[in-house]
């Protein structure tokens, strides 16, 4: 049974239903409609409303198209998708406190999935005293193709307004707006550490929850161009046509190009975007980006807050699906592409590895490589760069097993939304056998690190700070929890000459 629950924002006031004693107020604008003539412009304000506004539905997601393979197509959003996209779906224990406030921002490489998806539904940091909030925000083309005429890093942009609007408005809510975690997942942990290093950002969120993701994916502007020249080319059309095109054959061409990008990794044509694969990412900008996130660290530039940071033990093993009969032979070639950019080659890179790794197949080095490559470099070089200057917690989900045949990308994603009294099977297959027990304990990480000063465990109360020197890391298996050397962290040595 569910009742009336009300609160009062800036720009009105919203009639939510209190479902499982939680308060849940869905589709509130954060900024103005994406109509034509607004794609591509930096977020508005939302406009008032008069009388009360119902929040009992999701607003419709970001225009999408199925990509990226496997992965990207099991993110795909099927829901409503439309121009009145930029959304926040808000759950309370109470609209009466000043309780911690979890800002989430979903995954799906830059280009697919949204805050409306199943496994975000839960309630589940409502359930454990949260104010959670979660949000939508451009993605491929809308979000982040490179535009003369255009402020760049547009779905970052919508992401900083929608921290403005919890800033100013989540105290209706019952949540306190000096204790905002921002978290994400996947492209969401991109994002979150890459916001770390916008200005713009800087003093809205107190806390960074990066899962998943960190900073390979930022692009200089001469390869962000390249993408934008082939994008039009596909449309044929110029930029300024862009805003009154239908929407469809945009989503045709960011298809095209992506699966181009993901499928067929050509360094010459693509540049930087070899290394993740995905042509639709942050640029480096004077106005938005200043400078690389790395950089920004290095320099002690991004947001001084506490950092939770972490990956699965096998980032790669679903993305790896896409070559089931690789050989020795193979993998140089497959992987040139994606490490020239950074200075060396296939042929060099597969050699190290297989001295390291002696007992891979080639599918298993495929995964170590890639994974390293996109999850786990970026996440141990980005947790020792930031540990100079602020305390950085560095976790790793599952066990690591032969092969790279742990816990796949993604995999914690249910637990850490876990509740009591959740129905598994609302949730996606893969997750139907998600283990109440291990659930409780990995969502009560999740959960402290987002309401306390530092993550206090209940069965290891001691999670010990990274840093080089002491590279240590939370291991989380089957619930249960140990301080272990972090095992990645050689591997990231392999890459150096």
């Amino acid at each position: 049974m569910s009742n009336a629950t009300y609160v009062r924002t800036q720009y009105g006031r919203l009639e939510g239903r209190v479902v499982n004693s939680i308060h849940t107020f869905l589709g509130v604008p954060y900024a103005g409609s994406l109509r034509p003539g607004r794609r591509f412009a930096k977020p508005q304000e939302p406009d008032a409303w008069e009388g009360i506004r119902p929040a009992f539905t999701h607003g419709p997601v970001c225009p999408q198209v199925p990509t990226y393979g496997p992965v990207g197509h099991g993110a795909t959003s099927a829901l409503n998708a439309g121009e009145d996209c930029l959304t926040l779906n808000i759950r309370t224990p109470t609209p009466h406190g000043k309780a911690p406030v979890l800002v989430w921002v979903h995954g799906g490489g830059y280009a697919v999935g949204s805050a409306n998806e199943a496994v975000l539904q839960s309630g589940a940091f409502a359930a454990s005293g949260i104010v959670e909030v979660t949000l939508n925000y451009r993605l491929g083309a809308l979000g982040f193709l490179h535009l003369d005429d255009a402020p760049d890093n547009r779905g970052l942009l919508d992401i900083i307004r929608a921290l403005q609007w919890v800033r100013d408005n989540i105290t209706s809510f019952g949540g306190d707006p000096a204790r905002i975690t921002l978290a994400g997942r996947s492209a969401g942990g991109f994002a979150v550490a890459t916001l770390m290093a916008m200005p713009e950002a800087q003093g809205l969120f107190s806390r960074a929850l990066i899962q998943s993701g960190a900073t390979p994916a930022v692009l200089p502007k001469h390869c962000a161009q390249r993408t934008t020249e082939r994008f039009l080319s596909r449309l044929g059309i110029t930029a300024s046509e862009l805003e009154t095109v239908d929407i469809t054959h945009i989503l045709n061409a960011q298809k095209q190009i992506c699966d181009e990008s993901y499928n067929n990794h050509n360094w010459l044509r693509d540049g930087s975007v070899t290394v993740v694969g995905i042509p639709f990412q942050p640029v480096i900008d004077p106005h938005t980006l200043p400078c690389h996130p790395e950089q920004a660290a290095a320099q002690g530039s991004v947001a001084p807050v506490p950092v939770m940071i972490g990956t699965t033990s096998a980032e790669y093993l679903t993305h790896s699906r896409m070559h089931p009969n690789l050989t020795h032979h193979d993998l140089p070639t497959l992987l040139d592409p994606r490490v020239r950019p950074l200075g060396t080659r296939g042929k060099t890179i597969v050699e190290r590895y297989r001295q390291a790794l002696p007992h891979h197949s080639p599918i298993g080095l495929w995964r170590a490589i890639a994974g390293d490559l996109v999850f786990q470099n970026p996440t141990t070089h980005y947790a020792s760069l930031l540990s100079q200057t602020q305390p950085v917690y560095k976790y790793l989900y599952g066990d690591i097993l032969p092969d790279e045949t742990g816990a796949a990308h993604g995999a914690e994603l249910a637990e850490v939304w876990w509740r009591q009294g959740l129905d598994v099977q609302d949730l996606p297959q893969r997750y139907h056998g998600l283990d109440p027990i291990s659930a409780r304990q990995v969502h009560e990480i999740w959960r402290s690190f987002i309401a306390d000063t530092w993550p206090v465990l209940q069965r290891n109360p001691h999670w010990l700070s990274y840093s080089p020197s002491k590279p240590t890391v939370l291991s989380i298996s089957n619930g249960a929890t140990r301080n272990i050397e972090d095992p990645f962290f050689a591997r990231e040595l392999l890459w150096h000459s």
